[in-house]
């Protein structure tokens, strides 16, 4: 029994931290760009109607992307982290 809240508590702090990093690399990388992208408002692109990017695959595409044209230099896994973060946060994609 205690092995098993043990392993659920490791799994939220993991996530937790998972959604941390993303988070701050996000900010960091892309806010500035997705203000003035969204008239001032860099989280108006997640939360407009007539959103482009419609799966989990075009989200990935969309990140890399993105990390190209802001020339940030991210691992595989750092831009795992934000599509994570973004999926958790404003997609919601299975």
């Amino acid at each position: 029994m205690w092995q098993k809240i043990i392993v659920f508590a490791s799994g939220l702090l993991l996530s937790s931290i998972v959604y941390a990093d993303g988070k701050q690399l996000h900010d960091t990388a892309c806010l500035q760009c997705h203000a003035s992208l969204g008239g001032g408002d860099p989280y108006q692109l997640y939360s407009r109607t007539d959103k482009t990017v419609k799966t989990l695959a075009g989200l990935e595409k969309r990140v890399s992307y993105c990390v190209k044209a802001a020339d940030v230099t991210w691992t595989e896994q750092q831009k795992r982290t934000v599509v994570d973060y973004l999926n958790s946060t404003f997609y919601h994609f299975k």
